[in-house]
């Protein structure tokens, strides 16, 4: 990614965080320290910048995650999954913050949102085969997906500790069935 496609995203995620995404882009701008045609040189249009924050921080998410594709299902892959997510929210907390603004505000694009969907194809197969196997058990692999970031986010916004954060995990585990 280039330095100033950087620069603007940058400026954008902490002005979506402390004045909401309906910031104007001259404002991001400015912020940037670039010109309001630089920006649109950079980003067509403000849904596209929206989307390459939220396409960025949701990739940035999935690598943090080192096990799934070919590696078994169980406790310590979960958990390093559990712990890589929990390393990239503590070093990129705004990242995060700003990701589930987009996410819940429903701004990212249908393009976008299948564009993220095959990022997070290899995690979702990864469930998939487990469910089918009966490694885990859960009505669906979203659910499964959702219970797990719900649980993570928990241990991040109620600022658990390591007693805490194993203690989310135990919980999580025992609701989907994953005993090895």
């Amino acid at each position: 990614m280039s330095d100033r496609k950087q620069q603007i995203i940058s400026a954008a995620t902490t002005l979506f965080l402390d004045e909401g995404v309906g910031v104007s882009t001259a404002r991001i701008a400015k912020a940037a320290g670039v010109s309001n045609g630089t920006l649109f040189n950079v980003f067509a249009t403000k849904q596209a910048l929206i989307d390459a924050i939220y396409k960025n921080a949701k990739a940035a998410m999935f690598r943090s995650a080192p096990c799934f594709g070919e590696a078994p299902y169980n406790r310590s892959n979960l958990r390093a999954n559990w712990d890589g997510y929990l390393g990239w929210a503590e070093k990129n907390p705004e990242t995060r913050r700003v990701m589930h603004l987009l996410l819940d505000a429903g701004l990212a694009s249908a393009q976008t949102q299948a564009e993220v969907y095959e990022i997070a194809a290899p995690y979702t197969a990864w469930t998939r085969r487990a469910l089918e196997d009966g490694v885990i058990r859960g009505p669906s692999v979203s659910f499964i997906g959702q219970l797990t970031f719900f649980h993570l986010d928990l241990v991040i916004n109620e600022g658990l500790d390591r007693a805490g954060e194993d203690l989310a995990f135990e919980m999580l585990c025992t609701s989907i069935g994953l005993t090895q």
